[in-house]
């Protein structure tokens, strides 16, 4: 079994083209990551760097209070408007009255948004209890994770991939001989499904790998260990730091795009043709992105579908649940393609 295991890697690497395969995706991903993104964030983010370079370390009581007084003088300063216009043109404040309050207008109007947005942060950390409450410039880590979104280009070399493993043979016309082999049968399609399982575990954990190098390399590692409650804004995380949370991600989502793999390779025996494999495999596998647009239980697409949903995971996703769902299905579906294969249509 294990010599027909290689022997099919081989053929993948040789006939399929596995390394350049490999080699345009993470090129393809690598470039996507490089160019300039643009993200529209609640708050300036100018000021947000600036209030939060004042207030870093832990979330207290008194940074919290200083906060909502701020946003209270602003708001104050913003409603004052008309009335101190009004005032101004009675002539009952002088021109360096009215300039100096102009000035903490422009300021008040300039620092709302971003006052406001940390105000509603510290709230909702406020409800939060089992990590550590911190405040930080987390805008690189947030566009980060938004950027970690469905992966398209991983979507298309999984295709190139494991629909071709199967094909060849239906596609050369050696399959009626080949099935009739001593191991030409359940070993042989289990042999090549875990060529292909592993080809594309690997793959997804380059692409990820290259996202985190192409960050690191903009930002460093600046805050990777702070705890990733801080960025979602919810308990369930306990103290996995950001860096730590990403990492399991990474493991996770080459599980899914692994057990895809064994989908596809069902999908290209039961066509034996590539092109319908390849456009049916491409429909399915953007489906769940496409049918979680307004759903409101992600845990439920998740356990479904097995799919990231564009983003990354939440507290509500039991890790465990769905890996052993994904193991579970990877094994169904890989009988499945054993059986399909090994009848002779």
């Amino acid at each position: 079994m294990l010599r027909i295991f290689f022997t099919e890697f081989k053929k993948l690497v040789k006939i399929n083209r596995l390394p350049l395969v490999i080699l345009l995706a993470v090129a393809v991903r690598a470039v996507l990551c490089i160019l300039p993104s643009v993200h529209e964030h609640p708050y300036s983010d100018e000021v947000y760097k600036s209030y939060t370079a004042q207030l870093e370390g832990e979330l207290t009581a008194e940074k919290a209070e200083y906060l909502n007084s701020r946003l209270a003088e602003i708001d104050e300063l913003i409603g004052a408007y008309d009335e101190m216009q009004q005032r101004y043109t009675a002539g009952e404040i002088t021109l360096d009255e009215y300039s100096a309050y102009t000035e903490q207008h422009g300021k008040a109007k300039a620092e709302e948004s971003t006052v406001r947005y940390l105000c509603s942060k510290c709230e909702a950390l406020d409800g939060c209890t089992d990590f550590d409450k911190q405040i930080f410039c987390d805008t690189a880590w947030n566009d980060f994770f938004e950027d970690n979104g469905f992966d398209y280009v991983m979507l298309i070399a999984l295709l190139c991939i494991a629909v071709p493993a199967f094909d060849a043979e239906y596609s050369s016309g050696s399959f009626k001989q080949i099935i009739t082999s001593k191991r030409g049968k359940t070993q042989l399609a289990l042999s090549k499904l875990a060529a292909v399982w592993a080809a594309i575990f690997v793959l997804s954990c380059l692409m990820s790998a290259v996202m985190l190098g192409v960050f690191v390399y903009r930002n460093g590692l600046e805050y990777s260990d702070m705890p990733v409650g801080n960025i979602l804004l919810t308990d369930g995380f306990g103290d996995t730091s950001l860096i730590v949370y990403y990492l399991k991600y990474t493991l996770l989502k080459a599980l899914i795009w692994a057990m895809y793999s064994c989908l596809f390779c069902l999908i290209a025996v039961l066509f034996k043709n590539i092109t319908f494999a390849i456009i049916t495999g491409f429909i399915i596998g953007i489906t769940p992105q496409i049918i979680s647009t307004g759903v409101e239980s992600e845990r439920a697409v998740y356990y479904i579908s097995g799919m990231q949903l564009g983003k990354m995971y939440s507290a509500s996703v039991s890790l465990w649940l769905l890996v052993g769902i994904i193991f579970i299905k990877s094994i169904l579906l890989s009988l499945a393609v054993s059986m399909a294969w090994s009848k002779k249509i």
